[in-house]
């Protein structure tokens, strides 16, 4: 973990392991989801961008808190 985590706090990002993701928007136009191919669900997780912390299996409120979301 990088000093910049222990201090502020990590820097997530919503990542997946499937190499092809379809994205769609929901109802409001206002965010994108991925859309799960027919063979299965891809694996999704949260990393941190500084130390590349992963975080398995989501709850929703940390899903919330990714990116240009997180303050």
């Amino acid at each position: 973990m990088k000093w910049y985590c222990k201090l502020i706090g990590h820097t997530y990002v919503y990542k997946s392991e499937q190499p092809k993701i379809r994205w769609y928007a929901d109802k409001d136009m206002t965010e994108l989801h991925m859309e799960a191919p027919e063979e299965g669900a891809p694996l999704r997780f949260l990393e941190c961008v500084r130390c590349a912390n992963r975080v398995e299996n989501p709850t929703p409120e940390q899903v919330k808190l990714t990116g240009s979301n997180a303050r």
